[in-house]
Order: C-alpha cells, then sequence, then structure tokens
C-alpha cells in the first residue's frame, strides 16, 4: 500500500476525496414529482415536468433520479400517490397541486421521512396543521392571507388621500379577500370610502356604477374575476365615471371578450409576474422554443432550490429539511428562504400594472407616475 505523506500528494488526495464526496452527495438526491397527468390541470403538470427536465438537462448529474407520480386531485389519489413515492425511495416530493391530494399525502409522507414541496396550494391552513401535526412541509407558493397583505400596503401608498371603494363579488375567495384588505386598512386608520357586494356573471352592472358614482369614489378595488372588473370597467366608461381599478391574483386570467383597461393594478402572485432574476429560467426557455409562464417559473424555482440543496446534502451531518431551513437560495422567483415551519419567508406576491394589453411587474417608476398622476 502507497502511504501519501508529502504536501503535493496530500493536496492531490484531498482535492480527489472533496470530489468523491461531492459526487456522493449530488447522486444522493432522489426527486418525485406528484403531478397531474390528464384532465383540466394537465396543462400545469407539463410546465412542472418541463422546469424539471430542462434544469436537470442544464445540470446533468446533480439528480440521481426524478420519478413522476400522477395527483388526481383527490384525497385518493393523494395517498396513492404517497405510497407510490415512498416505494420508489424518493428523498423529497414536489407537487400535490390541489388542496385535497396534498392534505392526505403530508402525513403518509411525513411519517416516511419525506417532506413535501408545494408549488400551488396556498391555504393557510394547511400550514397551520402541519406545524401542529409535525409534517415535513414546505410552501414555496405564496399563502392566500399575504395577498391581502400586499394588497392594502398598495392602497396606503397610492390612495390614502383618494375615496376609494372595496367591493367583492359573493364568492368565499373575493369575499374574504376584500374583508381581509379592510381589516388592515382599518387597523392603519384609513377606511374605504364605499364597501358593497356585486352579483358577478353578469353583461352588465349599471346599478353598482350608480352606486360607485353617488359614494363619490375615484378608485375601486375588485375582490372578484377579471371578466367581471373589464365587465365594471367598460360600465363606468359608458356612464362617464372616471375610475382606477385595482384587484388581486384571480385578475391574472386569460383576456375575455372585454379587456381590462389600460393600468389596472394587480396583486399577482411573483410566478406571474417574473422579474429580473427570471432571465436566466426565461432564456432557458426560450431556447426550447417555450415561454416562462404558468407553473413553470415556480417549478424552475424548485429545481434551483433542491439542485443547492443536492450539492450541499452530506451524510450524517445536515439533512434535505435543515438545509432548506437554514439556506437562502438564488431562484427564478428571486431570493427564496424557509421558515422554521416550512414557509416561505416574504411575501410571494407582487404588484403588476397592465400595459398593452399584458401585466408587468411594477416599478418604482410606475408608482411615481401613477402618484403624480393622480395629484
Amino acid at each position: 500500500m502507497t502511504i501519501c505523506r508529502s504536501w503535493p500528494c496530500l493536496a492531490v488526495l484531498t482535492m480527489l476525496l472533496a470530489a468523491s464526496a461531492s459526487q456522493a452527495r449530488a447522486d444522493a438526491l432522489r426527486v418525485g414529482l406528484v403531478i397531474p397527468q390528464s384532465g383540466q390541470f394537465a396543462i400545469l403538470g407539463n410546465h412542472v415536468r418541463e422546469a424539471f427536465a430542462l434544469w436537470d438537462k442544464t445540470n446533468p448529474q446533480v439528480f440521481a433520479d426524478i420519478v413522476e407520480g400522477d395527483d388526481g386531485c383527490t384525497k385518493e389519489t393523494g395517498v396513492d400517490a404517497a405510497a407510490a413515492m415512498a416505494e420508489a425511495g424518493v428523498d423529497i416530493v414536489v407537487g400535490f397541486l390541489c388542496t385535497e391530494s396534498l392534505a392526505s399525502a403530508l402525513p403518509l409522507l411525513s411519517d416516511e421521512g419525506i417532506p413535501v414541496m408545494t408549488l400551488t396550494v396556498r391555504a393557510d391552513i394547511i400550514g397551520e396543521e402541519a406545524k401542529r401535526l409535525g409534517w415535513r412541509f414546505f410552501r414555496l407558493a405564496p399563502q392566500a392571507s399575504e395577498e391581502a397583505g400586499v394588497a392594502a400596503d398598495t392602497i396606503l401608498r397610492l390612495w390614502a388621500d383618494k375615496p376609494f371603494a372595496l367591493i367583492e363579488d359573493g364568492a368565499i375567495s373575493g369575499r374574504e379577500l376584500v374583508e381581509a384588505v379592510r381589516a388592515i386598512l382599518e387597523e392603519r386608520g384609513l377606511k374605504p370610502a364605499f364597501v358593497d357586494n356585486y352579483r358577478p356573471g353578469q353583461a352588465t352592472q349599471p346599478s353598482l356604477l350608480r352606486r360607485l358614482k353617488a359614494a363619490g369614489v375615484s378608485r375601486v378595488f375588485v375582490g372578484g374575476e377579471r371578466a367581471d372588473l373589464a365587465v365594471i370597467a367598460a360600465e363606468a366608461e359608458l356612464q362617464g365615471v372616471p375610475l382606477g381599478f385595482m384587484g388581486g391574483d384571480a385578475l391574472h386570467a386569460p383576456q375575455g371578450e372585454l379587456p381590462l383597461p389600460e393600468r389596472t393594478i394587480a396583486v399577482l402572485s411573483d410566478g406571474a409576474i417574473p422579474g429580473p432574476a427570471a432571465a436566466p429560467a426565461r432564456d432557458a426557455f426560450a431556447n426550447e422554443g417555450l415561454v416562462l409562464e404558468g407553473l413553470r417559473a415556480p417549478a424552475y424555482a424548485a429545481a434551483e432550490i433542491l439542485g443547492a440543496v443536492a450539492t450541499r446534502y452530506s451524510y450524517g451531518e445536515t439533512g434535505i429539511e435543515d438545509l432548506l431551513r437554514q439556506s437562502t437560495f438564488s431562484t427564478a422567483l428571486g431570493k427564496v428562504s424557509f421558515s422554521a415551519d416550512g414557509e416561505r419567508v416574504g411575501p410571494g406576491f407582487g404588484v403588476a400594472i397592465l400595459e398593452d394589453g399584458e401585466f408587468r411587474r411594477m416599478s418604482l417608476e410606475d408608482m411615481e407616475l401613477l402618484l403624480e398622476q393622480s395629484q
């Protein structure tokens, strides 16, 4: 046996051992993707698959394997997918795009020591249950409650000196969003001039506009769908009522028969309005003839996060969950870190403005211009 004693020899041996350890750590990580394989959400499953395949293509040999399972968005399919992932021996699962399947899979996978990262489920109750029951849960998606906080902050910045209305469509999501925004604003000493609801799905909204006109408001926050806001805006133009509009993440939807008015403001998930940090991902998708849209940005960010974890993973030292909680990751969504409870730190929503029919992330210059125009 040759014994290495000289400094040059030791240096070479150290580099070889480091390279060997690095390769072992990288090859250790097996990733499971539980995504819809058919039905109305299959396109989102395709986005996740494409993002991981693209990242894996440009970063070979970082993941040992990527194993797919089917998310049928039901309690039963969640249980089946969890069992399949455990049998496959994956180290972490990304996906479970629906609340029902995620909630049924989490306890089973947690018992197997397999953490789950969701890209889409926003319900606060899932995080609360995960904390209470000790589930191995990480949320890259924004929490639902954060949307109201960002909306209220934006109203405070842009509309604090304007008479504004909060209106909602009567649905649970719209009503809860508006009530949460109202509570935050009133806690900070700002009250809306008018609060109301409207019947969604109408071709016209004349009575609503008469009420808004009588209230003397100039700005309206709409807790409802994109199509309804477009109808309300068209009615305002017809009646000659000058109004500025803002809405929530529901505005991130295909354009219907009526367009939204230019300069409409929206609080959207950061995956819907990628910022400068998404440039490498955008270029990578463009090289494949794809657009960075839908779940492609969040899924690519998840691949970036797990790729960083794979290169840092060390047997018997720091586990995957600790690495996720202790690190800050540079991703297509910007800097991402997780709390001790697995929640993403910082709001996963941003403020966007409609320009030429498309929402783009609002800049400081946009805000300054809006403030100048409103004076």
